[in-house]
């Protein structure tokens, strides 16, 4: 099947954007997407293994991604994401919070 965005290329170049819960369902499909528009995705859930297949999904397809696991219901794995972030990535542009577990 053939997908093509309603958004212009390139949209979020440059740009890094957070996806909560980007391991499966909505929070892949918003991942690749923004992926495509040019952002670098941080895959945020609980799941490695989830996080790490769309990671590779996004790669394989010419985008940007990493995957961090966090428990957004705990404060302290929050925190230690967006220090992660900032530390490798210098901004976040953008969240997508999408996690509810």
């Amino acid at each position: 099947m053939t997908y093509q965005s309603i958004f212009r290329p390139g949209l979020f170049a440059g740009q890094t954007i957070i996806v909560t819960g980007g391991g499966t369902g909505l929070g892949r499909a918003a991942a690749h997407e923004l992926a495509s528009l040019g952002a670098h995705v941080v895959l945020a859930a609980r799941k490695l293994e989830n996080l790490e297949k769309v990671r590779d999904e996004i790669v394989a397809a010419g985008g940007s991604a990493s995957a961090v696991v966090c428990n957004i219901r705990q404060e302290e794995s929050v925190v230690a994401l967006f220090d992660q972030v900032l530390a490798e990535r210098g901004a976040v542009h953008g969240l997508v919070n999408n996690g509810g577990g």
